[in-house]
């Protein structure tokens, strides 16, 4: 939620009322989420005045810790929660929203843990029997499920999809409350403290709030559709003339991707059509294709994918323009990415938003250009926006070897950093010739130990327990996880600020900002025009051979990009299906 950018400021006068009336939604649901919240205060602050005054409280009141964590999250995840439906905070204040909304899912899943442990800490209550038990485990096993699966989406950069799950937890979050208003009626008409009344209570509270959740959800899909949002018209604006593609029909090994002729799309408003001339392999890429983690199932389709071509790095030519588009023009080379996007540079063309990219840098062509946009992008926002490194610190590379991994040591000298790169041993030279200070092959690094601490650590994939990386921070010192399976990622979200708090260090996950996408490109090509960045390339395979380029990137030791070239794919006009993907 605090990421989604898909509520769009209402353009006119007609809209007005609407907007004034969404301002009193935060109001009402903090009323609504903390009333339950403030009656677990009520209940606290009772045990404070000589024992147990309310009815119901003597099972709480020796030991309330498990309740005072409840409660406490409860009323923070309530608060804030609140705050991310608030339309003035989103577009005044950004950077505020997302600090809030970086609190809320690990309050939420706080409260959701602890609504469990005080189920099993305090004895039943007299009027809960089974149903409600098993219905309140649903509840918080549901709400902790579409958190996970929310925080999951915002690590492969696809905020709608974030948006969406983050809402549906947060109205499970807040059910309490509804609850409540539908016990009111339901005690006068059946009698007060059964438990048909308070199964049937929770179960309407929880029905209302899931059904205010999918048509708020519902509405920000329209809206994105109603403002050409880029994936949505990508799909939407397509012409009868075919296309040929690396496409892929069924989750699975790199032998699903295939030869395929899907129609050509056609750029949308603020659009741009490019005429694909070289793409490169990434992670997404691997994950998209083997549904790994399965929760990309729940963005892309839960039995078969609904996009179909992969690709996020994109060098080519503009072919075609759409409405509103003013910095590009037809025949310009440019080099961008389209993870946000939907992905699809695997074929002849791709639509990308006119912000997501820019002119291709001088001196570069376009098999160089192509291992740059989505790796040194993520590189530089791990190195700028998370860490902000500063000139002079003390910077550690762990899994220096990869895309990613030469991308941050490059950055981080060119930000003036002392850099040491641990990575494979066939990755040492060229390492140092990228410019790190210090290289250490990673099956020899008893050498580690002995140096001294690190005011940065960039784990690549964080492959290593947790604990490793932050024993190798000095006092003060960031570890900053760039990308990882979602256990590792888990960890670091909900456990890194309590395994880091001595000596002041933190743990941060790097999250794409994909509204800082062409300010990245611009100060990428700006780096290679000073000569601090070039493109890491290991190989160069033609598109009609991704599939067999997959395996090799899933085979590891890469040092560097896997670059495709694209421009000998059209001529592949007849090539068998099985031919051209091999």
């Amino acid at each position: 939620m605090s990421h989604d950018t898909t509520a769009a400021t209402m353009a006119t006068a007609r809209e007005a009322p609407s907007r004034a009336f969404e301002g009193w939604i935060p109001l009402g649901l903090v009323c609504l989420g903390a009333f339950p919240a403030f009656a677990g205060v009520v209940r606290l602050a009772s045990f404070a005045q000589g024992g147990p005054t309310l009815p119901d409280a003597e099972r709480f009141a020796s030991h309330p810790g498990a309740l005072a964590v409840h409660v406490a999250a409860g009323l923070l995840y309530t608060l804030l929660g609140a705050i991310q439906f608030a339309p003035a905070l989103r577009r005044r204040r950004p950077a505020l929203h997302r600090i809030a909304g970086r609190i809320v899912a690990p309050a939420g899943l706080a409260a959701g843990l602890s609504g469990l442990w005080t189920m099993l800490a305090y004895p039943a209550s007299p009027t809960a029997g089974l149903p409600i038990h098993a219905m309140r485990v649903v509840a918080a096993a549901s709400m902790i499920t579409f958190l996970v699966a929310g925080l999951a989406a915002l690590t492969r950069r696809d905020f709608r999809a974030h948006g969406a799950w983050m809402t549906r937890a947060y109205a499970i979050g807040i059910a309490g409350g509804t609850q409540a208003l539908m016990l009111a009626p339901l005690t006068l008409l059946f009698g007060v403290d059964t438990e048909a009344t308070f199964t049937v209570g929770m179960a309407l509270g929880w029905l209302v709030n899931l059904g205010a959740a999918e048509r708020i959800v519902r509405r920000r899909r329209s809206r994105a559709a109603a403002t050409r949002e880029p994936r949505a018209s990508a799909r939407a604006h397509t012409c009868a003339e075919p296309m040929k593609a690396i496409a892929y029909e069924r989750y699975g090994s790199p032998d699903e991707l295939h030869f395929a002729r899907v129609p050509r799309p056609s750029p949308g408003p603020g659009q741009v059509l490019v005429r694909v001339e070289a793409t490169s392999l990434n992670a997404v890429d691997r994950r998209m294709l083997r549904a790994d983690p399965f929760l990309v199932r729940l963005a892309n389709g839960i039995v078969r994918p609904r996009a179909r071509i992969l690709g996020a790095d994109v060098a080519g030519v503009i072919e075609a323009v759409g409405p509103g588009v003013r910095a590009r023009s037809v025949g310009e080379r440019v080099f961008g990415e389209s993870s946000n996007e939907g992905l699809g540079a695997f074929a002849e063309y791709v639509c990308l938003r006119e912000s997501s990219v820019a002119a291709i840098p001088t001196g570069l062509d376009a098999l160089s250009a192509a291992a740059l946009p989505l790796a040194a992008s993520t590189a530089l926002q791990a190195v700028r926006e998370c860490a902000r490194v500063q000139a002079g610190q003390r910077v550690l590379v762990y899994g220096a070897g990869g895309g990613v991994g030469g991308y941050l040591v490059q950055i981080a000298k060119a930000f003036g950093a002392t850099v040491t790169a641990v990575c494979g041993p066939r990755s040492v030279a060229s390492l140092r010739a990228l410019g790190a200070d210090d290289v250490l092959d990673r099956t020899r690094l008893r050498a580690l130990e002995t140096r001294a601490r690190f005011d940065v650590v960039f784990g690549v994939n964080g492959y290593r327990p947790l604990a490793r990386y932050i024993d190798l921070l000095a006092s003060g010192g960031i570890y900053v996880m760039v990308g990882g399976d979602g256990r590792q990622i888990f960890e670091a979200l909900v456990l890194g600020a309590l395994r880091a708090r001595s000596g002041g260090r933190r743990v941060k996950v790097l999250n794409m900002d994909a509204s800082l996408a062409s300010r990245d490109l611009e100060e990428l090509r700006a780096l290679v025009a000073r000569g601090a960045l070039r493109p890491v390339v290991d190989r160069v395979m033609p598109l009609a051979q991704a599939a067999r380029a997959m395996r090799v990137l899933e085979e590891g030791h890469v040092r560097g990009k896997i670059v495709l070239d694209a421009r000998a794919f059209a001529a592949r006009v007849d090539a068998p299906a099985h031919e051209a993907a091999q």
